[in-house]
């Protein structure tokens, strides 16, 4: 079982089988969403129908932070910045391909794991109050952002925050495809740190869902992503050879 689940999946035929890179990618992305955003968004309304809290993980540091409204436009940086980013930095070869339909399967197991911990143990992120506050205040392009995202997003997607957890994993995949190019390595981390932090100063998430999903990555880069990238060492070793 355990090796089915390293190898290339089946699903990737139809990505697999185009000529381009950006349409390998497009198709493998259109796969991506048509998987997640609907076992998220069922996962994420049903615990907001449930209402139930099993944690409470409020800091005082939590309460402290600043409600910050402009920094909704670096939250939402995950979806117009980090879920784009292998169309600029995957490699145009077989491996780059085969790489990135590993960091596919790793974004997959990574949603069902934090959905399943959704599920066992839901917490209400019950300090969007304090965005709801300043609703009089916020500029209206803003607000359209906020209005956008409590409408598909319940408060029960606490820890670990997937924001987080999958914007690392795309930082780490970036980060070895741009081997040799610092500045754009430090780019790409800098962002990443701001994005992480902004899910605190626009009040959707706790402290603990940012170390939460931060930690979260170790486990599913050490057990997957790493034993998944030495199976595909001895293809292209031979290919090389041949």
């Amino acid at each position: 079982m355990r090796e089915r689940i390293l190898d290339i999946w089946p699903i990737w035929k139809f990505p697999s089988a185009r000529k381009t890179s950006v349409g390998f990618l497009l198709s493998m992305a259109f796969i991506d969403v048509m998987i997640l955003a609907p076992f998220y968004l069922i996962t994420n309304h049903l615990m907001g129908w449930v209402g139930r809290t099993v944690l409470d993980p409020t800091t005082s540091l939590d309460l402290a932070i600043p409600f910050m409204a402009w920094t909704v436009v670096i939250y939402l940086s995950l979806f117009y910045f980090f879920y784009p980013l292998p169309l600029v930095s995957m490699p145009n070869n077989k491996r780059g391909r085969y790489e990135a339909l590993i960091l596919s399967q790793s974004l997959i197991l990574l949603f069902i794991v934090s959905n399943i911990w959704f599920v066992i143990c839901p917490a209400e992120v019950h300090i969007r109050s304090q965005a709801f506050d300043n609703v009089d205040t916020m500029h209206p392009v803003f607000l359209a952002m906020f209005e956008g995202l409590w409408f598909l997003d319940e408060p029960y997607n606490a820890w670990p925050s997937l924001h987080v957890s999958s914007a690392l994993l795309f930082t780490l995949f970036v980060i070895r495809w741009w081997e040799g190019k610092p500045m754009l390595q430090w780019g790409v981390g800098i962002m990443w740190v701001l994005m992480s932090l902004s899910i605190l100063t626009t009040k959707q998430h706790f402290l603990l869902d940012m170390v939460t999903g931060t930690l979260v990555m170790w486990p599913i880069w050490r057990w997957y992503v790493e034993p998944a990238m030495d199976r595909l060492d001895p293809e292209f070793n031979n290919e090389v050879s041949s």
